[in-house]
């Protein structure tokens, strides 16, 4: 048998790479709605809902009423739910998690963009069920944890949740190398500190998003990276940052990003002058 040169065992290895890279496994952005109703201003978060199965949750960034929002695939509001007794200083992110028969929402209080508080935090409610125009949770049915960086007061909007550790998943925006943290949710009589695991050579993260399956979205302005189906911790596949990057154009001002039965969604927090619009990225395989 002829052996192989090694010359060409690096040439194979590069067609399959090249091969691997140029797989599309969703379809180009199509835009399915434009949010115009004026409660939603500025949206800064989206997540599927569980407990209503087709809509999605949503809310506004900084300084809004603390209200998070119901919305169907077109972009249509069918219920608000305001959280009593807290204020929106800066939410940023919202996680719906799926535990046995129940869901919950966690809202991401996570905003900085001057670095100047000394804690954040998450916001867990369990997740409301449709079935009036409005509704409110008392402040005693909100579970609230508080924590701080070990480093010093960040700002960071992408946060996920990895059902593989049961654990969530932070990634800093405005360092050069975004740091990425990972932490379980727990009430503590004082605020827990947070180390972070490492960084990644990319910054400006504004979205993150994994299912049940293990795969991964992270977006900045400019990109969507994605990572398939995997049993390894998330926080362990974003620090060897061997994503996937989605064929994107960037909208204006991206800022939310959520799974929905396999394919995926994102909404521009801002669109000065027309309607926020709401993209769909359809799988492909």
């Amino acid at each position: 048998m002829r052996a192989v040169k090694p010359s060409h065992i690096l040439i194979i290895g590069l067609l399959i790479s090249a091969f691997t890279l140029s797989i599309r496994f969703f379809a180009h952005q199509k835009v399915v709605a434009s949010i115009s109703d004026s409660r939603l201003v500025e949206v800064s978060g989206i997540d599927e809902s569980y407990t209503n199965p087709g809509y999605l949750w949503t809310h506004n960034d900084s300084d809004s009423d603390p209200i998070i929002y119901l919305i169907d695939k077109g972009g249509n509001i069918h219920m608000e739910v305001t959280l009593e007794g807290i204020e929106n200083r800066d939410w940023e992110e919202i996680v719906t998690v799926k535990e046995g028969d129940k869901s919950f929402i966690y809202v991401a209080e996570t905003g900085d963009n001057r670095a100047v508080h000394e804690f954040v935090s998450l916001i867990q409610l369990e997740e409301p069920k449709f079935n009036s125009a409005t509704s409110s949770v008392p402040k005693e049915k909100l579970k609230i944890m508080q924590f701080k960086y070990a480093e010093g007061a960040r700002d960071a909007e992408a946060v996920l949740y990895d059902y593989q550790k049961q654990e969530f998943v932070l990634i800093t925006k405005r360092e050069k190398h975004a740091m990425v943290y990972s932490f379980p949710f727990e009430i503590n009589p004082t605020p827990m500190v947070i180390k972070a695991k490492g960084t990644v050579p990319s910054r400006n993260f504004t979205a993150a998003d994994m299912n049940e399956k293990g795969e991964l979205l992270l977006k900045h302005y400019d990109s969507i990276f994605y990572w398939g189906q995997s049993s390894k911790p998330a926080v362990d596949r974003i620090l060897d940052w061997n994503p996937r990057t989605i064929d994107y154009t960037p909208e204006p001002q991206g800022e939310a990003i959520c799974w929905h039965n396999g394919s995926f969604y994102t909404i521009s927090e801002k669109n000065i002058g027309k309607p926020q619009e709401m993209l769909y990225f359809q799988r492909l395989r």
